[in-house]
């Protein structure tokens, strides 16, 4: 690697890979003409863009996105975060990615409209499949499990789907139908993919390398980057990625279809800590995502059509427990689920079932769950040695969700549509730690005299075992915290078209028998085409969504209880006992809910489609954990937010841009956005944000006054402004397909805690908060793809991909400790892939 020193910032290069981008970039390409089985019709037509779904014409906040489209796309890892950045209501966190640390698998998280990252809908073929063990906990733990509280590491998408396997996924961020609940946020409706009547098989092998990546540390953490010091995985100079991929399409008969699809994307990376005897040991930890979707499809009834599934998804990575207690564990966030689509017509009547069984956890398999420490072998051997134990946390859901839609009907002038649907779910959910964890601390009889290690008493000569008395231990004892519950949806959605109006309106009602509450949800939109030819159009709405509710809750504070201590004297008698408390106080939720006021302008200019969006999302009754005056801890209802979001679009879809034997689709897209939240993170250890990271005050001294919490800047998810440009050009004399991502950030900013205190007149201190500005950022990802026809029935395909080209980072540090950290984003890389079709 050549290590360059641009303003103090180190950068780690590779130069061969830019110049091949290059020559792809300008080599010149033949005429357009007819290339058979590359589409199956003319080259230069480009069907399946990033478009607004037609049939939600009143619901301006649907974008589809299909299976074409998403191969097409630079998404670099392939995860759903990757894919939704092209969205310009969607926001990914400024601790998303960071330059020292590239060898990490874990997806980023994301917002819709400033709203917490933990409450958005996940669904796959119709059915929920979000997580709600403990979602705001997102934070890789690679070291140092907690014995006394729940075990981090958690995420709100139950399934880390590689986007590689999916036919369609609908956006949806406002004006959102009654059919959808349990979110604040978006919804996120991905359809795996179906046999679509063409047998085939593909195999892709892609790799990603440390040397071909530029990495970005500050000068006083250089030493520490080249040596991978640490083991959370903090620095990664050393990698290795690769990415398996197969995807099978397959006629069983005359009216049954299978679609296959298995993919591997995993890393593997060194790290060095320094032991208990200061000495440098090195580790391997490895880093995977692996996923399978299996699906058979059946159209042999008349108006009746039927599909199965079976779905896997699975991170697995592997840690050390500390640099003292050196044991290893590995950690597993997996989905495994099953699930069925009926759909049937009769009489211009559309009936639909979807069902599913999925079951999610986050699991901790430690290679022991005894660890000890030993005063005996001070100075020669390691004092402390063992591991923290299991850990595991699990969700299973049974759920079914009917739908039917009625036949158009008309009265007078005006037509309508009504559609009546709900949800039915059991939710069997725990934490549990399956087994004692044992602690045990020797002490020296009597210390040696001027030197380490213990007096000899059983009379070998040396300080060891025998010469120590068991001076305590504890118990981290076994436990379960178990959370049963069933939910009920029902809701009704009808669309109305009347002269120049389309309305949609709907009502939702969900209840579950854990928070015991009915919440009504109503949603209206209308579409007002102004001049009745479809090219000006006013749109409005105002709707309700209410969110999720977590295992977190309650567990609370349980875990602290399972724990005991002892104390010994010298004679083995018990001289002291602690036991543990467990400082939950009774809870009383209720369920988070935004209210959302939606006005936009869509507008026809030629071959060029705008549109022009408001979005006021206020939040009211966020869950937050907080401390009584008694000193019990309980999750509350009293956190709030408000984010008013603007966007506009363009795009020329209709019209692609045909020069010199290509096609061209562009799409721009800017969004202008301020939020505030009581939602504030720990700005010391510059995390959080979330429903565990309350401040203990109510009110902060800001900007030269007092204030409360839900005045101040949003933690995260709150860019200013951004802009996004996609293209998509297509060669297809060459076969060959280019696309650009360029996305500009303005910089964020962040109230933060000053450590200082500011007085008022009856003595009373508040903390002084003051705002901290990131720097604007512009990366710019661009991706290469070649599918030469090598025999009549065999079709090959490479791909080049590099992300933030422009290789241009900002330091996202916004920690009270910036003198001891300094984070920056990620830097460029390069991805190769190459693979078959037959």
């Amino acid at each position: 690697m050549e290590i360059t020193n641009v303003d103090k910032v180190y950068r780690y290069t590779s130069t061969w890979l830019p110049v091949s981008l290059l020559w792809l970039a300008v080599s010149p390409h033949a005429p357009a003409q007819e290339c058979g089985g590359y589409t199956g019709e003319k080259c230069t037509t480009l069907p399946h863009v990033l478009v607004t779904s037609s049939e939600e014409k009143s619901a301006t906040g649907v974008q589809s996105i299909t299976e074409e489209r998403i191969a097409e796309l630079p998404t670099g890892a392939g995860n759903l975060a990757d894919l939704m950045k092209i969205n310009p209501a969607v926001d990914v966190s400024r601790h998303g990615k960071s330059s020292a640390s590239s060898a990490v698998m874990r997806p980023e998280e994301f917002s819709f409209h400033g709203q917490p990252f933990y409450q958005n809908l996940f669904m796959i073929d119709g059915i929920d499949t979000g997580s709600d063990l403990n979602p705001g906990s997102n934070n890789d733990v690679f070291s140092t499990p907690s014995l006394s509280d729940v075990v981090g590491g958690s995420s709100p998408q139950g399934y880390y789907l590689n986007v590689d396997l999916l036919e369609q996924v609908d956006i949806y961020d406002s004006n959102i139908p009654a059919s959808f609940g349990g979110f604040t946020g978006g919804v996120v409706n991905a359809r795996m993919k179906r046999f679509n009547g063409k047998n085939s098989l593909s195999l892709h092998y892609g790799i990603e390398r440390d040397e071909w990546e530029s990495f970005h540390v500050t000068e006083k953490d250089r030493q520490k980057f080249e040596q991978a010091s640490g083991i959370n995985a903090e620095f990664t100079p050393d990698y290795r990625k690769n990415n398996y991929q197969l995807s099978l399409q397959q006629g069983l008969g005359t009216n049954t279809g299978l679609a296959l699809g298995l993919s591997r994307r995993e890393s593997s990376f060194s790290q060095n800590y320094t032991d208990a005897l200061g000495q440098q040991q090195p580790v391997d930890y490895q880093d995977s995502i692996n996923n399978l979707h299996g699906r058979i499809d059946y159209t042999g009834f008349n108006n009746l059509e039927i599909g199965t599934s079976l779905r896997l998804s699975e991170r697995e990575h592997d840690g050390i427990t500390s640099p003292r207690y050196a044991d290893r564990f590995s950690k597993s966030h997996r989905g495994i689920g099953i699930g069925s689509n009926l759909e049937y017509r009769f009489q211009e009547h559309l009936i639909t079932l979807d069902t599913s069984v999925d079951m999610l956890s986050d699991t901790m398999k430690a290679a022991s769950r005894t660890f000890e420490e030993h005063e005996s072998r001070e100075g020669t051997l390691a004092r402390q040695t063992g591991g923290f134990g299991d850990v595991e946390q699990q969700q299973t859901r049974i759920s079914l969700a009917p739908k039917w839609q009625l036949p158009e009907w008309q009265w007078g002038n005006s037509h309508h549509q009504l559609t009546l649907g709900g949800n039915l779910s059991h939710t069997r959910s725990y934490y549990e730690r399956p087994e004692d964890v044992e602690f045990f601390s020797y002490a020296c009889v009597t210390d040696a005299s001027g030197a380490n290690g213990c007096a000899d008493q059983n009379g070998n000569g040396i300080s060891d075992e025998g010469d120590e008395y068991l001076q305590r231990d504890a118990t981290y004892g076994a436990g379960k915290v178990s959370l049963n519950y069933v939910s009920t949806a029902i809701y009704l959605d009808q669309k109305s078209q009347w002269h120049n109006w389309s309305l949609r309106y709907g009502l939702r009602a969900d209840h579950n028998n854990w928070l015991k509450s009915w919440d009504l949800a109503p949603r209206f939109s209308a579409d007002w085409d102004l001049l009745g030819d479809g090219n000006t159009r006013l749109q409005f709405g105002a709707n309700r969504y209410y969110g999720r509710s977590f295992l977190r809750y309650a567990v609370n504070d349980a875990v602290r209880s399972w724990n005991s201590m002892r104390f010994y004297n010298k004679n083995g008698d018990v001289v002291r006992e602690i036991t543990y408390d467990d400082r939950s106080a009774a809870q009383n939720l209720e369920t988070p809910y935004a209210d959302e006021f939606m006005l936009g302008w869509v507008q026809h200019l030629g071959p060029v489609d705008g549109q022009l969006k408001l979005v006021r999302r206020e939040s009211e009754k966020e869950i937050i954990r907080k401390k009584n005056n008694e000193g019990l801890y309980a999750y509350v209802n009293s956190a709030t937010g408000i984010t008013n979001s603007l966007t506009l679009e363009f795009d020329h879809e209709r019209h692609p841009l045909e020069l010199a034997g290509t096609s061209t689709v562009a799409r721009l897209g800017f969004n202008w956005k301020n939020s505030t939240s009581s939602l504030q993170g720990n700005s010391t250890l510059n995390n959080g944000g979330g429903y565990d990271d309350a401040l203990t005050a109510d009110k902060v001294y800001y900007q030269g006054r007092l204030v409360s919490l839900d005045e101040l800047p949003a933690w995260d998810y709150n860019t200013p402004f951004s802009a996004r440009l996609t293209t998509i050009t297509q060669f297809p004399a060459a076969r060959v397909t280019w696309s650009n991502f360029l996305h500009y950030r303005q910089g964020s900013t962040q109230a933060r805690d000053s450590g200082d205190n500011w007085q008022d007149s009856s003595n009373t201190r508040y903390d002084i908060y003051e705002d901290v500005t990131l720097d604007s950022l512009m990366t710019l990802d661009s991706r290469l793809q070649w599918r030469p026809q090598l025999l009549s029935s065999v079709e090959g395909y490479l791909m080049f991909e590099v992300s933030n080209l422009f290789d241009e980072v900002i330091d996202t540090s916004t920690s009270r400790l910036d003198a001891l950290n300094g984070n920056f984003s990620a830097g460029r890389k390069f991805w190769l892939e190459a693979g078959m079709k037959f």
